[in-house]
């Protein structure tokens, strides 16, 4: 039985969206947030430069071209939780810090759901038991950050979607519970699409999680290989004009458009 659950995230929208869920239908026993601002500190602090970097690019990019704000008003509609039904939230700088080790002994989940964390380091993994991701990118072939985008920008349409995947010591190379493949339209740009996903892996990872509950198990796959692994430093600002480019001159939709997977209207 999967009676206390414990949830690592960052503090986007959707992370919000689904913290809000797994409160309505879940004993929650623990929440810890890593914000996306202190990601981006630390690396500074660590003298990542380039990784500091392209996390600011990127961070820049998405507040200018109002994907921030799409992405906060696609997940509006989050379920008003219970005030009895709340999990206090803890935030940290850093999600391997020794004092999420201690929360999560002392919370003793029976699952630990992650949403968009740092890489989890061992004493994590061992402490927080059972875990389950939901990754923003179709398994195994794209892992890492930005999956969404690159898929389009390689014109791999068959290959995007979001996936709830077991965490092992790997970056998302765990066993594939199941992929979550979005409805496409031509229209559709990487953020659109991403949300789109997302919102529906959350909503299936309900149902999945239910249904452990009521005796069944999770389909369990195993990745058959490791598909290529896309850092946040991967996309650089030659990726997004180039890609721009074929949006404008219309070759990304007559690509879309000759593609022979469903696309919807």
């Amino acid at each position: 039985m999967l009676d206390r659950i414990a949830i690592l995230a960052s503090d986007e929208p959707h992370h919000d969206y689904m913290i809000a869920l797994m409160q309505m239908n879940f004993h929650v026993v623990l929440v810890v947030k890593e914000p996306g601002s202190r990601m981006r500190a630390r690396a500074r602090r660590e003298k990542r430069w380039r990784d500091y970097i392209y996390m600011t690019y990127h961070n820049w990019r998405r507040t200018l071209l109002g994907l921030n704000s799409y992405r906060s008003k696609y997940f509006s509609d989050a379920c008003l939780v219970p005030p009895g039904r709340v999990c206090p939230q803890t935030t940290v700088d850093y999600i391997n810090d020794p004092k999420v080790v201690e929360m999560l002994v002392d919370a003793k989940p029976d699952l630990t759901i992650i949403m968009a964390t740092s890489i989890l380091k061992c004493e994590v993994l061992e402490a927080a038991s059972t875990i389950i991701n939901v990754h923003g990118g179709f398994l195994p072939y794209y892992r890492g950050n930005h999956c969404f985008f690159f898929a389009l920008y390689n014109r791999e349409f068959d290959k995007i979607g979001s996936t709830i995947h077991f965490v092992n010591a790997g970056i998302d190379t765990g066993d594939i519970i199941e992929a979550v493949v979005p409805p496409i339209k031509v229209t559709d740009n990487a953020e659109q699409l991403y949300s789109r996903a997302e919102k529906m892996a959350i909503h299936r990872l309900v149902d999945l999680i239910t249904l452990v509950q009521q005796g069944g198990e999770f389909p369990r796959r195993g990745q058959l290989f490791k598909g290529r692994l896309y850092k946040t430093r991967d996309r650089k600002p030659w990726h997004d004009l180039h890609h721009w480019f074929r949006c404008i001159t219309g070759a990304h939709r007559r690509a879309l458009t000759a593609w022979k997977g469903q696309i919807v209207n």
